[in-house]
């Protein structure tokens, strides 16, 4: 039953909002936890351009077996993480998730686009490429999204928003849920005005 772990890596993809509680500190609506959020996670301006490096090389392997080691290294204690598909303030819930990025065995990868930094924020703009199963044949997606990364005075991040379509990124290609995001999308196309 060799699909099997893919099928539960999808299953955990798209149920890892409903699964992870976020903190008690943390609002469940991720835009008011993400306001708070750059009230409470200030970063600061002085951040190393080795240390942006480091962690656009981190993002830009995701996957690799090594993940969750070089997650606890970059990320502090203190922090906010929101990727669409979890929203914490533990650091080991990040290490966690990202450990089981590599234990569902999807194939990523993420080209990074542009690198923007303006005082203590900076943006990675990016392209996802996943393949993984979900049920008999492999299913490749591309995705582009945003990270946006704030670091504290020591190079580790605490503030990292990811701005991304999960439906089309990845529900889309469930089973059943797949076909309700299809049918939702369809609703919201715009007509073709060229013809």
């Amino acid at each position: 039953m060799k699909t099997l772990p893919l099928i539960l890596f999808v299953s955990f993809i798209a149920t890892g909002c409903a699964s992870t509680t976020p903190d008690q500190r943390m609002s469940p609506s991720y835009p008011v936890a993400y306001q708070q959020a750059l009230a409470d996670f200030d970063g600061t301006g002085e951040v190393d351009e080795n240390v942006i490096d480091d962690f656009v090389n981190f993002l830009s392997n995701l996957g690799a077996d090594n993940t969750a080691e070089r997650a606890a290294e970059l990320y502090a204690e203190d922090l906010y993480f929101s990727d669409a598909l979890m929203l914490t303030n533990s650091k080991g819930a990040v290490v966690k998730h990202f450990r089981g990025l590599v234990e569902g065995g999807a194939s990523v990868e993420v080209e990074m686009l542009d690198v923007l930094v303006q005082d203590t924020d900076i943006y990675l703009v990016w392209l996802m490429t996943a393949s993984f199963q979900p049920i008999r044949k492999t299913v490749t997606s591309k995705t582009i999204g945003i990270t946006h990364a704030r670091f504290n005075a020591a190079g580790k991040v605490i503030l990292h928003q990811d701005f991304w379509d999960t439906g089309l990124g990845f529900y889309q290609h469930v089973p059943a849920l797949g076909g309700v995001i299809k049918s939702i999308n369809r609703r919201f196309e715009a007509e073709d005005t060229t013809q």
